[in-house]
């Protein structure tokens, strides 16, 4: 069974939401959208420690592909289990919990972590289409909630070493 904190859980919430918005949207300094600047997505990235999965799309469908397989999966299906794990997120008061129904629709599609791996800079990466260059960068996104508390920008740890030098 998969536990996380809201933190965790934060990763495949949005992983389920972006999928299903099909959109990227730009934001300002205060983390608001700004509605006129949507970028929209070609594929999205996500490393498993069973490999990376990529996420794309054929009409209303998600198309996943792994190392071997692939799954067909409506996005409908993301629209709704993103509703249901934010308002699990939203309500529950306990340090670290599981979501039954969240944790059996990822594993239909071989998700089977809730965060990526330690080693890896990005959390997701999404291949968007920018309409304004015609370029399709790749972009790489550490993802941080809010739903639990303030985030911490960095996380502590013994490979975390700061090094300071006082002058005068």
């Amino acid at each position: 069974m998969l536990t996380g904190n809201k933190g965790e859980w934060s990763e495949i919430y949005t992983l389920l939401k972006i999928i299903s918005d099909k959109n990227l949207f730009a934001g300002d300094s205060d983390l608001n959208k700004i509605e006129s600047l949507i970028f929209p997505i070609i594929k999205i990235l996500r490393d498993e420690s069973n490999g990376t999965y990529e996420y794309a799309y054929d009409s209303d469908l998600v198309i996943i592909k792994g190392n071997e397989e692939e799954f067909r999966i409506p996005i409908s299906q993301f629209q709704e289990k993103a509703v249901l794990l934010l308002s699990k997120l939203k309500e529950t008061t306990s340090a670290t919990f599981s979501i039954p129904e969240i944790e059996s629709f990822i594993n239909s599609f071989n998700c089977v972590s809730l965060k990526a791996k330690s080693s890896v800079k990005s959390d997701i990466r999404i291949v968007i289409h920018d309409q304004r260059t015609g370029t399709t960068p790749e972009l790489g996104f550490s993802i941080k909630s809010q739903l639990g508390g303030a985030s911490t920008l960095l996380n502590a740890g013994k490979t975390t070493n700061f090094i300071y030098e006082i002058e005068d």
